[in-house]
């Protein structure tokens, strides 16, 4: 059968079964039975694209509620859910179902070393050139999501590392073929942009109860979304597989609380960031249409990782992160409050180019495998920003911190060889940016 969907340079499946087929292997990892469908339209699509989709659940999801009476109980609640996870696999076209068997709710409390050698010996056997786990943040902070990321953090770069000087990586046993380097290409988290949480304000709200604790869900920034996978052909099997999981239909979760349009948007719609890359993304497209989790991996080597960049680099790249952050925050604050249309618009697009320039800057300090979620915005700065009496003080304003922003970039683009084209695409950008604001500049007067 042929589907159709976007992807790799928006070809349909048909035209990439040949390309896909037994050539790609992803690898997603997640903490229990049921995490895979929030990337289950994705992992349907690439399955039915033949590419080899493997799942490896660390624990067997002993210690969950149960939500139906008649289908477990707190004794044989392991068992049901092995079987719930092993029918959404088969609705997902998954093959291969690898269990870690980590104990439900104390994966942080494993011996870090031997959990981290059991994911390495994963990664070797299966060889895939990506790997999907949880986010960083966990998506909502459940402890054993943050160990699943922890842990597959630090295996996705040991699995690469041969021993040096006959040392042996602790905890990895002897099996044929886990002693042999492998180095995936790209590990992607799963991620919830904010704008789903700004259209549902209930869902922003929920919080999931565990162990008398109330756990908020995490959206991440639209900007620093690295992939869309529009996979409205998955989602189908997406609500299959979710169908198996009848002990853990929770009626009053946060999703059963969403309005449906947003709903089926999530589900036709998976959102990835790119963790850490040794393939990066090509050319990247501030709205990511188009893109895909495989786009430019045919024929490319997975070769080392992007070197890290020294201190006074790592520094220039938060700074100029967190001056974007300032001024989107202010660009959106005048565009909302602005009296005068014209200026309105130009805010707004603005704001749309420090998006693209935040997407940039993200992506280089996750590359090199800096946490980007903790740059904030400069308040003082901003609060500056926010309280320019009118709009000539506001234009100049933004056209000083153009300027400056524009000879920073250039500066770094000459010493920053490494990431000349990250800086040279955000002069080109501010360019852009400072030019709008001195054609706007010669109209004010007739405001």
């Amino acid at each position: 059968m042929c589907l159709v969907g976007s992807g790799l340079s928006g070809l349909g499946l048909c035209e990439r079964e040949s390309f896909m087929s037994d050539t790609f292997t992803i690898l997603a990892i997640f903490a229990h039975p049921d995490d895979e469908i929030g990337v289950g339209s994705t992992l349907a699509y690439y399955s039915a694209a033949g590419v080899r989709t493997v799942l490896a659940c660390a624990s067997r999801g002993e210690a969950a509620t149960i939500y139906c009476d008649e289908c477990a109980t707190r004794e044989n609640l392991a068992e049901v859910r092995t079987h719930e996870l092993e029918c959404a696999c088969q609705q997902l076209g998954i093959t291969e179902l690898r269990w870690l068997d980590w104990p439900d709710g104390g994966i942080q409390n494993l011996p870090r070393a031997a959990a981290v050698a059991q994911v390495v010996a994963l990664i070797r056997d299966v060889r895939p050139d990506v790997i999907i786990t949880h986010p960083e943040n966990g998506l909502y902070p459940h402890p054993d999501h943050l160990a699943v990321w922890e842990i597959t953090r630090a295996a996705f770069d040991a699995a690469a590392a041969l021993p040096e000087d006959g040392e042996e990586t602790p905890g990895l046993s002897e099996k044929a073929g886990v002693s042999a380097a492998w180095a995936a290409a790209r590990l992607f988290t799963r991620a919830l942009p904010q704008s789903f949480f700004d259209a549902a304000p209930e869902f922003a709200q929920y919080r999931v109860q565990l162990n008398g604790q109330q756990l908020p869900f995490i959206g991440t920034p639209d900007a620093e979304i690295d992939v869309i996978m529009r996979v409205a052909a998955g989602t189908p099997k997406r609500q299959a597989a979710w169908d198996c999981h009848r002990s853990q239909h929770n009626p009053d979760s946060a999703f059963a609380r969403m309005p449906d349009g947003l709903r089926i948007e999530m589900a036709e719609n998976e959102h990835f960031v790119l963790a850490a890359a040794r393939v990066p993304l090509p050319d990247p497209a501030p709205d990511r249409v188009g893109s895909d989790l495989l786009t430019g991996l045919a024929g490319a080597d997975a070769g080392p990782e992007e070197p890290a960049a020294d201190p006074a680099a790592l520094a220039a790249l938060r700074t100029a992160l967190s001056a974007q952050r300032v001024y989107l925050k202010v660009c959106e604050e005048y565009a909302r409050h602005s009296s005068k249309p014209p200026f309105a618009a130009l805010a707004r697009d603005l704001a749309q180019t420090h998006q693209e320039a935040i997407y940039l800057l993200a992506g280089a300090l996750r590359r090199a495998g800096q946490v980007t979620g903790e740059v904030e915005a400069d308040a003082r700065t901003a609060a500056e920003g926010l309280r320019q009496p009118d709009l000539p003080a506001r234009i100049r304003f933004l056209s000083t911190g153009a300027e400056w922003a524009i000879a920073a970039y250039q500066a770094q683009a000459a010493v920053d060889t490494g990431r000349r084209a990250v800086w040279e695409e955000l002069v080109t950008l501010t360019g852009a940016q400072l030019e709008a604001i001195r054609a706007f500049t010669g109209g004010t007067e007739t405001l």
